[in-house]
């Protein structure tokens, strides 16, 4: 996911809300690049020095979506433009976009939380069972000290190791299924 991509539901909701209220398209840029935005609002003050350095918007504008690989952030780039271009109803392209935005979100949410359906299940299983039943095992030959063709009960020291063993797999199988969680996150 790109670095644009978190931020951009938000700097598309505080362009509908500035712009709603009379603020002018540049006075927008200019608070989105004052910060709170990520990096977004980096590239909005990269943009904005171009501006004060005497290019046009509609340059920076394009120079700027050049520069992206976020799609809807270079979506949200070409709209601005176009509005600077062509005056179009700016708000109203603004508000598809976010909503368009926020629908992608909540499916990259559902989806995340879809893959970690069974996360929890097996991390109780794993964290739970694991040292309930590993002293069990180890403990087993000692219980059952018939000696069954020639199978003596190993020494505590190698049930004691064994048991061991099975802790520090038991917590690898955990750290695992906790790594799936992070290596899924969907950035929102």
């Amino acid at each position: 996911m790109e670095s644009e991509d978190r931020d951009l539901l938000a700097a598309l909701r505080a362009f509908d809300v500035l712009l709603g209220a009379g603020i002018g398209l540049e006075s927008v840029l200019i608070n989105l690049a004052r910060g709170g935005y990520g990096a977004i609002s980096t590239d909005m003050e990269r943009i904005m020095k171009g501006v004060n350095d005497g290019r046009r918007l509609e340059d920076e504008l394009t120079r700027a979506a050049t520069r992206t690989k976020s799609t809807g952030y270079k979506r949200l780039l070409t709209t601005l433009k176009t509005n600077v271009t062509s005056n179009t109803d700016l708000i109203e392209d603004l508000r598809r976009q976010a909503d368009r935005e926020e629908e992608e979100r909540t499916e990259r949410i559902e989806k995340y939380i879809e893959a970690l359906e069974g996360m929890p299940t097996g991390l109780l299983t794993v964290g739970m069972l694991g040292p309930i039943m590993l002293p069990l095992v180890a403990v087993m030959p000692y219980l059952f000290t018939v000696p069954v063709a020639g199978i003596t009960a190993p020494s505590p020291a190698t049930a004691n190791m064994i048991s061991m063993a099975g802790y520090a797999i038991s917590v690898i199988i955990m750290a695992m299924i906790g790594l799936k969680a992070h290596t899924k996150d969907p950035g929102v």
